[in-house]
C-alpha cells in the first residue's frame, strides 16, 4: 500500500477539494489530506496532479523506499498525463489508425455496428498499451471497436474480434 499526505502551503488558495486538519492561523504547514493507493503509479499520478493544481507539499510513503517529500512535480519520477494524449497526436499514430480504418473497415469488429447505425468507432489495440507499449504501432494489434465495446473490454481482454 503506498500513502500520500498532502500539505497545503499556509495561506494558499489550494484547489485541492480537501479542507485543512488546522484552522489556525500562524501554522507553517497543514496536512489537506491523507490517502492509500493500491499501486505506485497511482500515487505519482496523484501528487503529479496535487502538485500541479496546488502550492505545498507531498509525503510519500513506499513499502520499498524510505518516506520522501516533494514539492514541485518535477521532481516526481512520473510524465504525467501529457504523455499518454501525445501518442494520440502524433504523426504516426494518426497515419496508422487511417490505415486500420482502410484495412479492417468502418465496423465494429465486436459487435458490427457501424457509423450509420450511429456508433462511435474506435481503433483498438487489442494487446492494450499499458501492458504491451511494444506493439502500440503494430498494424497486426489493432483492430476497429464502437465506443461501447472499446470501454467493455478496457485494457483487460486481449480478444481479437477480426
Amino acid at each position: 500500500m503506498y500513502t500520500v499526505s498532502f500539505h497545503a502551503a499556509e495561506g494558499t488558495d489550494n484547489h485541492s477539494s480537501a479542507s485543512s486538519n488546522s484552522g489556525a492561523k500562524g501554522s507553517a504547514k497543514s496536512i489537506s489530506k491523507k490517502k492509500k493507493y493500491k499501486t505506485e503509479s497511482g500515487a505519482m499520478k496523484a501528487m503529479w496532479n496535487w502538485l500541479n493544481a496546488n502550492k505545498g507539499s507531498v509525503n510519500y510513503f513506499s513499502p520499498h523506499s524510505m518516506p520522501q517529500t516533494f514539492t514541485d512535480s518535477n521532481e516526481l519520477p512520473y510524465e504525467g498525463t501529457k504523455t499518454e494524449t501525445d501518442f494520440y497526436r502524433t504523426a504516426k499514430w494518426l497515419r496508422l489508425r487511417t490505415t486500420a480504418f482502410e484495412q479492417f473497415g468502418n465496423r465494429c469488429a465486436c459487435c458490427g455496428a457501424t457509423p450509420d447505425t450511429g456508433a462511435v468507432l474506435h481503433v483498438d489495440h487489442i494487446k492494450p498499451r499499458s501492458k504491451y507499449p511494444h506493439l502500440a504501432l503494430e498494424l497486426d494489434n489493432l483492430q476497429i471497436l464502437c465506443e461501447a465495446c472499446n470501454m467493455g473490454k478496457l485494457n483487460v481482454s486481449e480478444t481479437q474480434w477480426r
